[in-house]
C-alpha cells in the first residue's frame, strides 16, 4: 500500500504516466506509445512497488524514463532513468551516424 506521500514521489508520477500513456486511449500521448504498441511488462503494469523495486529512486542528475531501445516497450531490461540530454538523443526522430562503428546523433 502507498502512503500519500509516495502517491505524490516523481516516481509514482513517472509509473502512472508511463501507464496512462499506454493504455489509456483519451491520453493525447498514447498514439505514441499505446497506439504503436509500446506496453509495460507485467511486473510493472499492475505494482508500482515492483517498478520502484528495479528502477530504484530518481537520481538527482536524471530527468525522466528512459526507454533504451525505443521500439521496444517498459520494462527492466529496457529502462533507465535519463537525464534531458540522453532524452534528446533517444527519440525516434534522432538521425543517427556511424563512422568507425561509433555511434552518435547528428546533434
Amino acid at each position: 500500500m502507498k502512503s500519500q506521500y509516495e502517491s505524490q514521489s516523481v516516481e509514482y508520477q513517472t509509473w502512472t504516466r508511463m501507464n496512462t500513456r499506454c493504455y489509456d486511449i483519451k491520453d493525447p500521448r498514447y498514439v505514441d506509445w499505446g497506439g504503436r504498441g509500446i506496453k509495460v511488462c507485467d511486473r510493472w503494469r499492475y505494482s508500482y512497488h515492483n517498478f520502484l523495486s528495479d528502477m530504484g529512486r530518481r537520481p538527482e542528475n536524471k530527468s525522466s524514463l528512459d526507454r533504451i531501445n525505443n521500439d521496444k516497450g517498459y520494462s527492466p531490461e529496457n529502462c533507465k532513468w535519463a537525464d534531458h540530454f540522453e532524452q534528446a538523443n533517444n527519440r525516434r526522430d534522432t538521425i543517427q551516424v556511424t563512422i568507425d562503428g561509433i555511434t552518435k546523433s547528428i546533434s
